[in-house]
């Protein structure tokens, strides 16, 4: 998640990563500088919880949110941050901006793969359970995106328990963004309908969908 391949604006320098990502004290909505997203205490039956910089141009940041009802405890993390430079540099050395827009498919499934790799290797024994393409719909614009589905054990407040985890990514959001969610809940328990009504419901404010 570090650096920017600039497709359509200009940015600053790099910006430069913390050794430890910081917690912010925020209250109220926040809106994350870089970006322009805005994180609102809540989004339907879920609470903001708490939210992450790993940068110093706050363009690389996570924010928590957790639905507890009827038993039910459902884990929501949004993730926005710059479009990584690592295949971009080098797709940007090998194709002119006209190919690179007419190949953005194919580099959202390159970008899903990663993201799908990192949580397999994170999660030693985790299991693929689904993985398929979705649609983020906003303004009569319908933004592609991949979701694949996992279950692993982990520390799941306070008890080691299998648990499913639920990848979300939508790769260069108005160019220069990538939003990823991840959704975690205890197996057997369907919190699927849960993570796909938290999604609808957080508007995606970004300065470059305006």
């Amino acid at each position: 998640m570090c650096g920017l391949f600039v497709l359509g604006t200009a940015w600053p320098a790099l910006a430069e990563y913390y050794d430890r990502p910081r917690e912010l004290d925020v209250t109220g909505p926040y809106t994350q500088e870089g970006s322009g997203m805005v994180f609102p205490e809540r989004v339907g039956g879920f609470e903001r919880m708490g939210v992450v910089s790993y940068n110093s141009e706050r363009t690389d940041e996570s924010v928590n949110y957790l639905l507890e009802s009827g038993g039910k405890q459902v884990v929501m993390t949004v993730y926005v941050y710059p479009v990584p430079a690592s295949l971009g540099a080098a797709l940007a050395q090998a194709l002119s901006r006209e190919e690179i827009a007419r190949n953005m498919a194919v580099l959202g499934e390159q970008f899903f793969a990663e993201e799908e790799q990192i949580v397999l290797e994170y999660h030693q024994g985790a299991e693929v359970l689904d993985e398929r393409e979705t649609y983020f719909d906003q303004r009569g614009t319908s933004h592609p995106g991949y979701v694949a589905t996992f279950r692993y054990d982990e520390d799941f407040f306070g008890r080691i328990q299998p648990v499913v985890s639920q990848l979300y990514l939508f790769s260069m959001v108005g160019k220069n963004w990538m939003v990823k969610y991840r959704a975690t809940y205890p197996d057997g328990l369907d919190g699927a309908s849960e993570a796909t009504q938290f999604i609808d419901a957080l508007p995606w404010t970004l300065k470059d969908l305006r």
